[in-house]
């Protein structure tokens, strides 16, 4: 059964659709010179069910309603396949793996640009997404998602049938010196840091079906694929 571990979640639409349909200041009208409210519920009645809306539980609601609250909370799509980036309109298209939504496609914020796309050609950045600096990327998902971390990222490969080997595996990276090679290989950051100064990596090989996970120097740019958690 799917369940969200915070009811703040449920408090908040469930709130915000009380309010939508709730009003405090009743129509007024006029009869021979005196004014005449409406009768209707007090402000304090009024209060009180705002109340008892914000304190219902999340057993109260049905599995399909507690899922369609966990992605109108993502800004993803009632079918579960598509992302909205509310901050440029970017829409991704995603996947659900358990009780997490993961993105299927690099993220493309501009952060600065052309320095984030492949060759400094924006027309790279449409097609692989951006690369960010592993500062950058912690900083880079939508409200409501995050950077994976490690052991995120750990998981998300395991069933190596299920990945996307030929999207995963171009892009390639940005070194200081010049760029990893970009048509079999794609290099992911994590948000876990083992060593000062290097982020946790993760390299995908498209022709060999490898991955590699290193450690690497946080000024290097690598792709984000954004996470979000959905209980």
């Amino acid at each position: 059964m799917f369940t969200l571990s915070s009811k703040h979640l449920i408090a908040a639409v469930v709130a915000s659709a009380f309010l939508a349909s709730a009003s405090f200041g009743a129509p007024v009208k006029k009869m021979g010179g005196h004014k005449m409210v409406k009768t209707g519920k007090t402000k304090t009645q009024l209060v009180r069910q705002k109340k008892e809306a914000l304190e219902q539980p999340a057993e109260n609601l049905s599995e399909e309603e507690l899922f369609q609250l966990a992605l109108q909370s993502k800004n993803i799509s009632q079918d579960g396949k598509t992302l909205t980036d509310k901050r440029d309109g970017k829409k991704y298209a995603i996947e659900i793996r358990g009780d997490k939504a993961w993105m299927k496609k690099n993220l493309a914020f501009s952060i600065s640009t052309p320095r984030q796309c492949l060759m400094e050609d924006e027309s790279n950045c449409k097609k692989f997404g951006r690369f960010y600096t592993h500062q950058e990327a912690n900083k880079a998902c939508p409200n409501g998602w995050h950077l994976p971390n490690d052991g995120e990222w750990r998981d998300y490969q395991k069933d190596r049938e299920k990945l996307d080997w030929k999207d995963l595996g171009q892009g390639g990276c940005k070194s200081w010196d010049g760029y990893c090679e970009s048509s079999s290989t794609g290099h992911y950051w994590s948000a876990s840091s083992v060593e000062k100064n290097t982020g946790r990596s993760w390299e995908f090989r498209s022709e060999a079906h490898s991955i590699n996970r290193t450690d690497e120097s946080t000024s290097k740019g690598l792709y984000v694929r954004c996470v979000a958690d959905l209980r």
